[in-house]
């Protein structure tokens, strides 16, 4: 290659890699929904992320971080998020304590390409809720993640609520 990579500075290429990573999962996406319909879909959108969610155990691990409770939880996997998902990700932080946490989110790859792509259709409510709740419960499986608000629903920002099941 003459123009080797390594001249893009890292903060571009992860830019681009995921834009064009999450660009042509949505539209696959689209095509998707479209053939199987509705419900199908959410069941297949469902399995893939849950396996997604389980995965990004690996991520916390190599990074040193831990999720024992809801707070701990909430933090890593905002970070494993946007390290696995890309740069894009606004989250915020409106509770976090060791029983109970909550992150907002009012903006992100997903959406980004959504509206880019001019669709409106939630394609990624059933997979976003299950992909949460799959990592999350790999960090601790005592723990649950509830998706409340999503803005493929209509909300104006997603929010994620972590319990710690006792």
């Amino acid at each position: 290659m003459a123009i080797g990579v390594e001249k893009i500075p890292a903060e571009n290429r992860w830019a681009i890699a995921t834009q064009a990573l999450t660009g042509a999962t949505v539209v696959t996406s689209k095509a998707l929904r479209d053939v199987l319909g509705h419900e199908k879909y959410n069941e297949i959108l469902g399995q893939i992320w849950a396996e997604q969610g389980k995965a990004g155990k690996q991520i916390a691990d190599a990074l040193g971080l831990s999720g024992g409770d809801a707070k701990s939880a909430a933090e890593t996997a905002q970070l494993v998020t946007v390290v696995a998902m890309g740069p894009e990700f606004d989250f915020e932080t409106v509770e976090a304590t060791a029983e109970k946490a909550v992150i907002r989110s009012t903006g992100g790859p997903w959406w980004n390409r959504f509206n880019q792509l001019g669709i409106s259709e939630d394609l990624c409510s059933a997979g976003c809720a299950v992909y949460w709740d799959a990592l999350a419960k790999s960090l601790n499986p005592k723990l649950t993640v509830s998706l409340t608000k999503a803005m493929p629903r209509g909300d104006p920002y997603c929010e994620w609520v972590f319990q710690l099941q006792k």
